[in-house]
């Protein structure tokens, strides 16, 4: 290591050499996948072999996740706890998710405004949410907007929940 003399104050180091980035690389064949963590490789690793290893153990539920975030985001979901409060003025909306209660301010308390307009000829009716527009245009076109994918059936329904 060369070490320079600064007049009058001592050694002065050269500075240390810029980092290399360590990557982690997919070795299963024809995938070239890679990740700058290791915990991010190993979750796809479990995609590629199938496996789910973190199990919700809440009283007959069972679900499982690659990710042991994945399941403490689902507890939540099966124990009713609603960490997330909404801290807009007079407002006492909770959420189990960060993202849901960052959806709520932003549709509530940020753009107030409807945001999506119906695009058939002549009606000009807006909603603040894309499922309602969805739901909406089926008194257009007659047809409930959610379609089962399972091969063959090709059923409609007019919520989610229906289809599920």
């Amino acid at each position: 290591m060369n070490v320079l003399i600064a007049a009058g104050k001592g050694p002065v180091l050269p500075p240390p050499p810029p980092a290399v980035a360590q990557r982690f690389i997919c070795s299963f064949p024809d995938c070239s996948t890679n990740y700058n963590k290791a915990w991010k490789l190993e979750a796809h690793l479990c995609k590629h072999m199938g496996e789910r290893p973190f199990v919700c153990d809440y009283d007959g539920c069972g679900k499982a996740f690659i990710r042991d975030y994945h399941l403490s985001c689902h507890v939540l979901i099966d124990t009713g706890e609603k960490p997330f409060v909404c801290a807009a003025s007079g407002c006492v909306q909770k959420f189990n998710t960060k993202s849901n209660l960052k959806k709520h301010f932003e549709r509530k308390h940020e753009n107030q405004q409807k945001q999506y307009i119906c695009s058939f000829e002549g009606c000009k009716q807006t909603f603040k949410k894309h499922q309602q527009l969805r739901i909406h245009q089926c008194q257009h076109t007659s047809e409930p907007p959610f379609k089962c994918t399972q091969e063959g059936c090709g059923k409609h329904f007019a919520s989610p929940s229906s289809l599920k």
